[in-house]
């Protein structure tokens, strides 16, 4: 059915009180709903084109990122890593390896368990959540949730370290380095 004004125009407004009041009423109650159904459909038009012009700067932004994306890939390959923990094969000794891509990995010395355990214990000796986690996880995998974990001093120690040279090289790492002690400055 084709919606116009035509539809309730066919007798003109000055007349419509010679009709009866029921078909007066329901003429009126129809123009007034016309004039909804009117302005719904227009704000309908006007949504349609924002949506548009709001589509058009979502593939604006997304054509920058992408172009800005390969700026900053750098930074994912110096800053996104791995960390993961080695036994030696004829010791009860541990090693770690920081792995990134496109660099070599940084390998560092742990220890063995006993001195791993005694070395995180003493290093959080004042923060009981870390070493209840200790305790319920495990010094292995407790390191690993440490160096994952954005607000750890091990996680940004390594996050500067690879700052002032991103190859890693230059700057040694070992659990005395990445947990210090104050008895270690002696």
């Amino acid at each position: 059915m084709l919606i116009d004004e035509r539809r309730f125009d066919f007798i003109p407004q000055k007349k419509w009180k010679n009709l009866s009041k029921k078909d007066e009423k329901s003429l009126r109650s129809y123009r007034s709903i016309y004039r909804w159904y009117k302005e719904t459909k227009e704000e309908i038009e006007l949504l349609e084109k924002q949506i548009k012009q709001k589509k058009e700067k979502v593939n604006s932004y997304l054509s920058k990122m992408k172009n800005l994306n390969y700026e900053i890939d750098h930074l994912r390959n110096d800053y996104h890593f791995s960390w993961s923990v080695s036994k030696l094969k004829n010791k009860n000794y541990y090693n770690f390896s920081l792995s990134r891509r496109g660099h070599y990995p940084k390998n560092g010395t742990l220890g063995s368990p006993k001195l791993i355990e005694g070395r995180l214990t003493k290093y959080y000796k004042r923060n009981k959540d870390k070493l209840e986690y200790l305790k319920k996880w495990g010094w292995k995998q407790f390191l690993v949730r440490e160096v994952n974990d954005n607000d750890s001093k091990v996680r940004n120690f390594i996050i500067d370290s690879i700052t002032k040279d991103p190859t890693l090289k230059k700057i040694p790492m070992n659990r005395k380095i990445l947990f210090p002690l104050k008895s270690d400055k002696k």
